[in-house]
């Protein structure tokens, strides 16, 4: 599961923002529309509470531009998953050609929603009042849309993981076999079945009789000594032999494989080019 807050607190942030500002004059009914940039920077203490400054650039207005620098509070109030709604309260300077430094109250209400621990997004309204401009006590309020990134946080969110236990029934037909690679050598050219070979498929055929539901996979070898084809046509013929013998035994046809590998997958790399090991035949049972 995710953390619903997993942001790193005490946390500085920095604000780039868009906006339209509306003005309204005391002395005229009419309003005036400007587009808004809007920075921001910050300290949260913690998830709620924080401290905010903020600089505001108002193109051209009323015959001049516009500069409001902002300080003041902020909270923040999570309300579900990565969605919060934020508030401001401060005090503003605006700074145009006529007056300079006249200090108004602002307030600020908004929504902001979490894209990463570091990085989130927001809409905003913020209301300045009563601030002197051209001569004329002039209203401002002002929507804005930007981003926001906090630094210091993870990059993604943190997932939190717990183990739990699961008791799995038993089955109890399940077998563990104690054996399921049996070995039969010869001697070199050779590859009929002496009476060692017939007790150690003896054991192979006691195994598959008991449990019908295995098979076995045959595999014919050869050393590295020799022509090619002769050893490819010797481990066919010790492969063979297997195969037979367990059939004449009892084990259906449809529950055994066969091939013949002559000396091209030795079972170890180190054997020796004359090695009793790789003249054999590989029986491995599979359930």
């Amino acid at each position: 599961m995710t953390l619903p807050d997993d942001t790193n607190y005490p946390s500085a942030w920095i604000s780039g923002n868009l906006g339209l500002s509306n003005t309204m004059s005391s002395y005229e009914l009419d309003t005036q529309s400007s587009p808004t940039l809007k920075i921001e920077s910050g300290y949260d203490l913690n998830q709620y509470l924080g401290l905010y400054g903020s600089y505001d650039y108002i193109s051209p207005h009323i015959n001049d531009s516009v500069n409001i620098l902002s300080f003041g509070f902020k909270g923040r109030l999570p309300i579900f998953d990565a969605w919060s709604i934020f508030g401001k309260i401060g005090l503003s300077y605006l700074n145009s050609q006529d007056e300079k430094y006249n200090v108004s109250g602002s307030t600020g209400l908004g929504i902001e929603y979490e894209i990463t621990n570091s990085i989130s997004t927001q809409i905003g309204y913020d209301y300045y009042q009563n601030m002197d401009m051209s001569q004329s006590k002039v209203s401002l309020n002002q929507l804005y849309w930007g981003m926001t990134y906090r630094f210091g946080q993870p990059s993604l969110p943190i997932i939190k993981t717990k183990e739990i236990e699961v008791i799995h029934p038993i089955d109890n037909n399940a077998i563990v076999l104690s054996r399921e690679n049996y070995i039969i050598s010869f001697d070199t050219g050779k590859y009929s079945l002496d009476i060692l070979d017939k007790i150690t498929l003896n054991d192979v055929l006691t195994l598959m009789h008991t449990y019908p539901h295995l098979t076995a996979k045959i595999t014919g070898r050869t050393d590295k000594i020799g022509n090619a084809l002769i050893n490819q046509e010797i481990s066919q013929n010790r492969a063979l032999s297997v195969y037979q013998y367990l059939i004449e035994n009892g084990i259906s046809s449809s529950r055994l494989s066969r091939k013949a590998v002559s000396n091209t997958s030795p079972l170890s790399n180190k054997s020796p080019d004359r090695s009793k090991l790789e003249r054999s035949v590989q029986i491995i049972i599979k359930s």
